[in-house]
């Protein structure tokens, strides 16, 4: 079978994305034949006139592309976000036109959750979904949802998954507790919420390691508040991808992801979690479907900076009961969210909809 799927570029350098990355995993650990169209902005990329221009011709290439690939199937990752929603919207349409059908994967985004701000946008995202053959969503949850607004669409739950690494039986031994935040550095992952919370903790005389990795619009924001909250306590290592970003995920103790919307399963909270990691995420979307608080992790509830704080405090003074965490973490992902199984259900989607 041959398929088109979209995504943001797939070069980890220049794009900090779940979506890029479990396209990256389909693309290699399934046996079909996969066309990549490139779809979305790389990070620090602006919407000057000629990124406008070059969206105004997104779905002519995209239609192009389809007939040139000789596609049995078309693949669009999407985000429920404005931008996404109108560029996605339109691929959708272009799909169509050439009579492939269309799997439609909802990623996230803030209005996967949350109510329409515009009548109007909310018209052109149902008006996109009837027009896939079938719609992937990351839990029951989310499909609940989506049926509460929309009924009679053909929505299969399919969660994200990831390869199992190599690197989750290191034994850590850092003197202080070290935390990690991989990722988007966008205000949606709760960034000022994790300034706040670590001057708390700094003022506490509380003693702890940052560490951050990725890439966004507020980097230089972030890092400039973090640097004068920290010190030399807090460390940016860049966009790290591959063996590196095991391996740092590996080293640390605690991986922190506040985020106050947009949310659907981060592909860095499964990561996290299968290499080891004490996972504190805001409970949102299909989070909780993953995190069964207290037990493999740790939810937060968005937006609420006390108790993002007082949970930090409570898990870094109590450091033996972190390896039960730790533990239940990789048990979780590797008993549930192996890619192998979500190929095979994925591939089982495809044909579906094709025969």
């Amino acid at each position: 079978m041959k398929i088109v799927i979209t995504a943001p570029s797939l070069d980890e350098h220049r794009n900090v994305s779940g979506i890029s990355t479990i396209v990256r995993q389909i693309i290699d650990h399934s046996g079909y034949h996969y066309a990549q169209f490139t779809a979305g902005r790389e990070d620090g990329e602006k919407a000057a006139a000629a990124w406008l221009l070059k969206q105004a011709v997104l779905p002519i290439r995209f239609f192009a592309s389809i007939l040139r690939e000789k596609a049995d199937l078309i693949h669009i990752n999407t985000a429920l976000t404005d931008l996404s929603i109108w560029r996605d919207a339109a691929l959708v349409c272009a799909a169509k036109l050439t009579g492939r059908p269309v799997v439609l994967a909802i990623h996230g985004g803030k209005f996967l959750m949350n109510d329409f701000e515009s009548p109007r946008l909310e018209r052109i995202t149902e008006n996109m979904l009837r027009l896939a053959k079938a719609i992937v969503v990351y839990s029951d949850l989310e499909k609940k949802e989506v049926e509460r607004r929309w009924s009679g669409l053909n929505l299969k739950v399919l969660p994200n998954a990831i390869p199992f690494p190599d690197q989750v039986n290191k034994v850590r031994n850092n003197p202080e507790p070290v935390i990690i935040f991989f990722g988007r550095l966008h205000e949606s992952k709760g960034l000022d919420e994790i300034v706040k919370a670590c001057r708390v903790l700094k003022s506490d005389g509380i003693d702890f390691q940052f560490n951050c990795f990725g890439d966004g619009a507020m980097r230089e924001v972030f890092l400039g508040q973090m640097r004068e909250a920290l010190g030399e306590s807090f460390h940016y290592g860049g966009v790290v991808t591959s063996d590196e970003k095991w391996q740092q995920f590996a080293e640390a103790d605690i991986f922190l992801l506040p985020s106050i919307y947009g949310e659907g399963l981060p592909m860095a909270i499964l990561e996290a979690m299968a290499a080891g990691c004490v996972v504190v995420a805001s409970e949102m979307a299909s989070v909780a479907s993953v995190i069964d608080d207290g037990v493999n992790g740790y939810l937060i509830e968005p937006r609420k900076t006390e108790q993002l704080i007082e949970k930090l405090k409570a898990i870094i003074n109590n450091r033996a009961g972190w390896k039960a965490v730790q533990e239940a973490a990789v048990a979780t992902v590797r008993e549930k969210f192996a890619i192998s199984d979500y190929i095979e259900r994925l591939e089982g989607i495809y044909k579906d909809i094709v025969d």
